[in-house]
């Protein structure tokens, strides 16, 4: 991520809170994770793959990551698989995300097991603690945040200071954890309250020397053994969360909302190439093998030492590219690779990823199966349960995903009817891959099909044996404007398009003359035929309508090649008119 687009984050949190709190809580997990502390940790020299310093990045990049991408999450979200909100409360839900994103993952300073089980319960402690004060001093300060919480206490009063409300509102980044805040626990209002008090009453020692989660479903007296100068009576905290109606149930709706996004940011954080552990070190899949590779620098930048070890999560982590909602709502995500040298590297290259998988569906989709409480939310336009589990087909060898999906729905057979195998977006050219997300989907059985068929049909494509289906299960339509590059020379064959009109000008390489392109005539086959870089450039000379066909999709579904007597008696008749 580029650091220019941190900035972006100046609109909900400012910049020297950003940089009070990453210096004070997560700067020291980079220096925990360092290779100068790490070669004197026994338990790293045992087992590095299971130990934290060796998991995703925890450190400054990643909750700027996270904060970023909660926003962007929101943003795609809203009215999709969230209910839609005033532009007010969308911002709302926004900024207090940011806050408790940047106190999420704090507790990974302790990179213990124990500390690594426990640090999502670290979080919610600090909420209460001195060090945030900064933090909870401009949630409070005059601003949207403070202009809502003093509405609603004029309204219908807190049964706490409005600094508390405040804190046990970013306590609520526990919830990020599916582990600690299990998805059933989130969905419920009573039982979330009564396990946050569970945790941010009981001391940390106290969790710490339990092997037991806090539960919600504990019926022992409430603890009140921490944290509790915060009330006169603690029976009282959190009360505005299990509200039945009026503003203090939309405060909840949001607040938790933010956390849905907070949770659901976490998990689909940056990876790929950009991804590094806390302590900075590139992790990859290995080709040959599929397992975990590392390469460790000490803080002198002097040496480089590449390892191997047993991390399966590890390596299928490393080779997932990219993960996200995509603007229908499907949870879509994309592979580095799918060829490995041999058998074996292959069997456990799938298996990794399924194991990935299968977390990343954890956090995300029954994160958003939750009712709202409180009124002036419109229902989303997705239901949870429609939502898709999209594995795009890596361009090297394409049934890897076809494997993967089988293997998650072997694992858990209660996703099979979600699992798709779609096409290879990732690996287009970004602005292809951006007008692709901002389509128009295509029906299959829709009037625009009818359409596309009958016009290709007459201008030479065989659609007798199409499966319509199959044929249009990501197709879609783009408006191309004057001036807009369609295809660039060189890039990769991801999409084939069908002009709906004349206004596309094909510039060939190689010398040839320049030529207008026809309607309902595909172009960019050649190239996703042979798998080669685009040989021509397209512009559009006037706004035209293009159907997309991803490359992939293409070749499975499209592709008729005609022998000669069918050639021969399709352009007899193109012939006669002419």
């Amino acid at each position: 991520m580029k650091q220019d687009g941190w900035v972006m984050l100046d609109d909900h949190l400012p910049r020297s809170i950003r940089a009070f709190l990453e210096e004070r809580y997560w700067r020291p997990i980079e220096a925990q994770a360092s290779l100068e502390v790490l070669v004197d940790d026994p338990d790293f020299i045992a087992d590095p793959g299971r130990h934290p310093a060796m998991f995703a990045d925890h450190g400054i990049v990643h909750v700027r990551d996270v904060a970023i991408g909660l926003v962007g999450l929101l943003d795609t979200i809203d009215a999709l698989l969230l209910p839609g909100r005033s532009a007010a409360r969308l911002y709302f839900v926004k900024s207090l995300g940011v806050a408790a994103a940047y106190l999420h993952d704090i507790g990974m300073v302790d990179m213990t097991p124990t500390g690594r089980r426990d640090h999502a319960l670290f979080a919610a402690h600090a909420a209460f603690g001195p060090d945030v004060t900064p933090l909870v001093d401009h949630l409070l300060a005059p601003g949207s945040l403070r202009t809502r919480l003093d509405e609603i206490a004029a309204e219908v009063p807190f049964a706490t200071s409005l600094e508390t409300v405040v804190r046990e509102m970013i306590s609520m980044s526990v919830a990020h954890s599916k582990s600690a805040v299990p998805a059933a626990v989130l969905n419920d209002r009573v039982a979330f309250r009564r396990l946050l008090q569970r945790v941010v009453f009981t001391t940390l020692a106290d969790h710490r020397a339990s092997d037991l989660r806090p539960s919600a479903a504990d019926t022992s007296p409430m603890p009140v053994d921490v944290n509790t100068e915060w009330y006169e009576d603690p029976s009282q905290s959190y009360a505005w969360l299990t509200a039945s109606g009026g503003p203090h149930a939309e405060l909840a709706d949001d607040v938790v909302d933010a956390m849905r996004a907070l949770r659901a940011a976490d998990v689909l954080r940056q990876r790929g190439t950009v991804l590094r552990t806390s302590g900075g070190f590139e992790v990859c899949m290995d080709a040959a093998t599929a397992r975990a590779v590392c390469t460790l620098r000490p803080a002198s930048g002097v040496a480089a030492f590449v390892i191997t070890y047993d991390d399966d999560r590890g390596a299928g982590e490393a080779n997932i590219r990219v993960a996200f909602i995509t603007s229908q709502g499907h949870l879509r995500i994309a592979f580095h690779r799918g060829a490995f040298s041999t058998e074996e590297a292959s069997r456990r290259a799938v298996a990794s990823a399924a194991d990935v998988i299968e977390d990343i569906v954890a956090d995300v989709v029954p994160t958003f199966g939750g009712t709202t409480v409180g009124g002036g939310l419109s229902d989303p336009r997705r239901s949870i349960d429609d939502v898709q589990i999209q594995l795009e087909r890596p361009d090297d060898r394409p049934d890897f995903a076809d494997a993967v999906a089988g293997l998650v729905a072997e694992h858990a057979p209660s996703l099979a009817r979600r699992l798709v195998t779609v096409a290879d977006i990732e690996g287009a050219a970004s602005e292809e891959r951006r007008r692709f997300y901002g389509a128009e989907p295509i029906d299959a059985f829709g009037s625009c099909a009818d359409e596309v068929l009958r016009r290709m049909a007459e201008h030479g494509l065989d659609t007798s044996t199409l499966d319509r289906s199959a044929a249009f299960a990501e197709v879609c339509r783009a408006t191309v404007r004057p001036g807009e590059v369609l295809v660039a020379l060189g890039s990769p064959p991801s999409f084939v398009y069908v002009p709906t009109d004349a206004g596309l000008m094909v510039r060939p390489d190689g010398g040839y003359a320049p030529s207008p392109l026809g309607p309902w005539v595909p172009v960019c086959t050649t190239g996703v035929i042979r798998h080669a870089a685009r040989n021509a450039e397209i512009v559009g000379e006037r706004e035209v309508t293009v159907i997309m066909i991803p490359g992939d999709l293409y070749l499975r579904a499209w592709l008729r090649p005609l022998r000669v007597e069918e050639l021969v008696a399709r352009l007899r008749p193109l012939v006669a008119s002419a």
